[in-house]
């Protein structure tokens, strides 16, 4: 039922359509509010809107001013050579030296290869028991070996799985240790041909040890069953048809030599491989800087820049009226978009921290800004800064740290990590853990020769047992290690404790390894960890009966120490042979590896200018960065503007009923005023002396 329904049910009336002036005056109180509040919600979507297209930008430049930063783009480098069938170059790296070398190749590197005796198939029995290759030097007539103690010995066990020559022809390949093994067919028979790795200190030792089946022992040439494949000093049935040999190479008139032809460390950063010996013959190489791809680098930036900034103007530009969908003018009157912009243009103008010399800011090198607020490079300025200093160039634009001590050595950074020049004082140097053996008392011992021939021509024989021990290096236990062979000399034993202890498979599966010695001022072996700090210890555990003989016992080693210093006048964090700056540190990220005996030096770290833009940058687009809490104000502001929204629907059908009220109280008022003119007009009449027009 309408108004004016309602009004007529009461009997009264006036006229007035009230209906049509409750909704007028409804409208004259929504109209101007919803109008308001569109007009918000446009602005405030716009702003939301433009928002995000900064954001895109924003992110578009962090892309190049990244690829500006990386080592890559200023570390390519250019290498030429003279034509030559004598080497063949493979790879040239970020890190090469740029400069000129000769190479001369004089000799190749070559493998040992041993070949047996024929058998009559490849699937008969050739014996079982245990295989054991080491690698060293062979003298010219294979009567004195000499291990090397940097190799890893190898075990390789022949049981009913593999009791054939296929089936150790595999067991040697599966082990992957560097030693290929192939069957060769000779006439009707087939023999084994094995090849160590090149070099001349990867020759071969093969010692066995049958497991009493077969028949024969270890060293035993009369033997028939796997000791067939022994060579070694007590005898060989193995035929050596090559000696192993290094490659050997002059490089700008210096000898140089390497166990393989694949040559990766001799210039840095080029690798190549030789082909052949070619006494006399001299490959020129010419190794350059790579400007193209950072002059390149460096002009895409400031394209990727001006596209940034030609964005930024359009959305902080007022205009008139703007095309529907476009975001032109979006943040005109936004503070923060003004703020952000100006700490960009900041970062191009200012220097770059932890850089000093000619070349510390983007004007330096010719990258100018306009009087428009863009960039663009003077091309003269540009060319003369990558011609003449290509290295200052390139710490302008990449990270780069230096040390005044080689000794202190930055050796992780951060792109958070402070930049700048920062004191550092050693007031404790690193120290490995170790343990000292006793004096060598064994009766084979000479140590004026330093050999073990004094009490038996043939050395100190250790394969009767008792020469067992264990180690724990770092904390961890090794197996029991053996001493099995003859030794001549204390380096021959101290290369073969060497090897044992740092092939024992508890000790190297946590990557615990030694460094054993020789000291000859006290006739003993020394142990030391190869690792640093109060961790590292090393310690004799357990002991066979001989072992004394040789200075070894159980006993507890010297822990080592930790580095302790400070960095930047706070007191670090050591661990081991490395410094870290104190937790909350404005240095967090930043580790120095340091080297025994250094007392103080002074570290630079600078983020480049691509580090110093991206971290502005990230810090725009992080969770809760600027243009984060920006978005998150907009929203509560529309989220504020549907509220009202919501508040005002609410309000006007209450704002209705009232109006609706107060005309329905107004029609009453009239009626009443109706009834009472009648009653009036009676009242009159009906008074003496009044004229009655009747």
């Amino acid at each position: 039922m309408d108004s004016n329904n309602i009004i007529s049910s009461l009997g009264g009336g006036s006229g007035i359509n009230t209906s049509s002036l409750v909704e007028g005056l409804i409208a004259a109180e929504r109209i101007p509010k919803e109008s308001q509040y569109d007009a918000k919600q446009e602005k405030l979507d716009l702003q939301l809107s433009s928002y995000g297209v900064m954001a895109s930008a924003m992110s578009t430049l962090n892309e190049s001013a990244a690829a500006l930063g990386s080592s890559e783009t200023f570390n390519t480098k250019n290498v030429s050579y003279t034509e030559t069938t004598v080497l063949t170059p493979t790879a040239v790296d970020a890190d090469a030296l740029a400069g000129e070398y000769e190479v001369e190749v004089t000799a190749l590197a070559k493998s040992h290869s041993l070949s047996s005796a024929s058998y009559s198939d490849t699937g008969g029995q050739v014996g079982k028991g245990v295989l054991t290759f080491k690698f060293g030097a062979w003298d010219a007539g294979y009567t004195a070996f000499t291990l090397d103690g940097d190799k890893a010995t190898q075990a390789i066990t022949i049981d009913d799985s593999n009791n054939s020559l296929t089936g150790l022809r595999d067991a040697i390949n599966d082990a992957d240790f560097g030693v290929q093994a192939s069957i060769v067919q000779e006439g009707s028979g087939y023999k084994l041909q094995v090849i160590g790795p090149s070099g001349a200190s990867n020759e071969l030792e093969i010692t066995v040890v049958e497991d009493g089946s077969a028949g024969g022992e270890a060293g035993d040439v009369d033997a028939t069953g796997l000791s067939l494949l022994a060579f070694n000093t007590a005898g060989s049935q193995l035929t050596a048809n090559q000696a192993g040999a290094d490659a050997a190479l002059n490089v700008n008139g210096m000898a140089v030599t390497r166990e393989s032809n694949k040559i990766d460390d001799v210039i840095q950063g080029l690798d190549f491989t030789l082909n052949k010996a070619s006494v006399g013959e001299i490959v020129a190489f010419t190794i350059t800087d790579d400007t193209v791809a950072a002059e390149q680098a460096v002009r895409d930036f400031v394209t990727a820049y001006n596209d940034f900034f030609n964005t930024m103007k359009d959305l902080t530009t007022a205009t008139d009226a703007a095309e529907e969908g476009s975001t032109d003018g979006g943040l005109s009157s936004d503070p923060t978009a003004r703020s952000i912009m100006q700490q960009v243009q900041s970062t191009l103008r200012q220097s770059v921290t932890g850089l000093s010399g000619n070349y510390t800011a983007l004007s330096t090198v010719g990258v100018m800004t306009t009087l428009e607020g863009e960039l663009e490079i003077n091309e003269g300025r540009f060319t003369q800064a990558f011609t003449d200093d290509f290295d200052a160039v390139t710490d302008l634009f990449s990270p780069s740290t230096s040390s005044t001590d080689s000794r202190v050595e930055v050796a992780q950074y951060k792109s958070t990590t402070k930049a700048g020049s920062f004191p550092v004082v050693i007031t404790t140097s690193p120290t490995k853990g170790s343990i000292n053996g006793g004096t060598i008392t064994a009766t084979e011992f000479d140590p004026v020769a330093e050999d073990f021939t004094a009490g038996a021509a043939t050395g100190l024989d250790t394969s009767g047992g008792g020469y067992t021990f264990k180690l724990a290096v770092d904390g961890t236990t090794s197996g029991t290690i053996t001493l099995s062979d003859t030794y001549t000399t204390t380096e021959a034993l101290r290369a073969e404790l060497e090897s044992l202890i740092n092939t024992d498979t508890t000790l190297s599966g946590v990557g615990a390894k030694v460094d054993v010695g020789y000291d000859a001022t006290n006739d003993r072996f020394t142990f030391t960890s190869r690792s640093w700090g109060s961790s590292a210890v090393v310690d004799v555990t357990e002991v066979g009966a001989n072992m004394a003989s040789l200075g070894i016992t159980v006993a507890n080693g010297t822990h080592g120490v930790d580095v302790a210093g400070t960095i930047d006048g706070e007191t670090g964090f050591g661990s081991g042979n490395i410094l870290l700056p104190p937790l909350g540190s404005d240095l967090a990220g930043m580790s120095l590896k340091i080297a025994p005996d250094v007392t103080s030096a002074t570290v630079t770290y600078s983020r480049g200018f691509a580090g110093e833009l991206s971290n502005l940058i990230d810090s725009f687009l992080a969770d809760q960065g600027l243009i984060d809490q920006r978005e998150d104000r907009i929203n509560s502001q529309l989220e504020d503007v549907s509220q009202d929204r919501t508040e005002l629907e609410d309000r006007m059908p209450r704002r209705t009923l009232a109006l609706q009220a107060q005309f329905i109280a107004m029609e009453r008022i009239l009626a009443s005023l109706g009834e009472s003119e009648g009653l009036l007009d009676g009242l009159v009449n009906r008074l003496p002396f009044t004229y009655n027009s009747g």
